[in-house]
């Protein structure tokens, strides 16, 4: 009785080919996954939005600012305001975030309560919208502009350009503003008066895409101000502190 098997060079052929399908197919399956991380992080910025405008509804269409000190009686709007130093127990911010903690702490928290929930606690109540599936090891996944003439804490007749992003994805602190004491020629650092964080300095040190982050797909996305959530390669922006039609609430689109 003669016994049929397979030789060595069939075997190292067969293993040849499963190890090429793989090299091909595991860059499509990660490519996949991140789409689906990227439609979840979309899909909560549009609720975010949706919660900004009923906030705005509630409070006379002003618009929420990123963060209140309340405990700062000299700055209780947090303009001078460190973003990752607390400025006392009864500090808020629009998102679920616990400066105590620092921007990653582990393990992260699962239920924020009372002034630590945020500002739009009230009306979004799965405190999970504010993480970015792609950023796992963030309290939040996304940051509020706070940049000068941006749409926060602005009444909505000041702003004029619907596309001005409000949200967008962001690492390590949930407020996003030139907050950097490095002289730029395109921004300003002044307190008070911050601009668009300058993607030269943003691509740089050991904090390189904090604020531009390029984790969905070598892009980010951002909410604009009429509602609508968008992917953009950062390198795109226009971060000029004075005529940027990205940033800036009162500039014409």
């Amino acid at each position: 009785m003669k016994i049929k098997a397979f030789t060595l060079i069939e075997l190292l052929v067969v293993i040849a080919i499963i190890a090429i399908l793989a090299a091909v197919l595991f860059p499509v399956f990660a490519q996949a996954r991140e789409k689906a991380r990227a439609t979840a992080c979309i899909s909560n910025q549009h609720q975010i939005g949706l919660a900004i405008s009923m906030y705005r509804g509630d409070y006379d269409e002003v618009n929420p600012r990123y963060r209140q000190c309340p405990d700062a009686a000299v700055d209780s709007s947090c303009v001078n305001a460190s973003p990752l130093v607390s400025s006392g127990p009864n500090e808020i911010w629009w998102a679920p975030y616990d400066t105590n903690l620092g921007p990653e702490p582990t393990p992260l928290p699962m239920n924020y309560q009372g002034a630590r929930a945020g500002f739009l606690q009230p009306y979004i109540k799965n405190q999970q919208i504010f993480r970015c599936p792609s950023y796992p090891q963030g309290q939040v996944g996304y940051a509020m502009s706070y940049i000068y003439n941006g749409p926060m804490g602005q009444p909505d007749a000041f702003v004029v350009n619907p596309t001005v992003y409000f949200i967008w994805d962001h690492k390590r602190s949930p407020g996003c503003a030139n907050t950097s004491t490095i002289p730029s020629p395109i921004s300003s650092n002044k307190p008070g008066l911050r601009g668009p964080f300058p993607l030269d300095q943003d691509l740089t040190g050991a904090a390189a895409h904090t604020h531009y982050p390029s984790r969905h797909t070598d892009g980010f996305y951002g909410l604009r101000y009429d509602g609508s959530a968008k992917f953009r390669k950062y390198f795109g922006l226009d971060t000029n502190d004075k005529t940027s039609r990205d940033f800036l609430a009162n500039v014409m689109p």
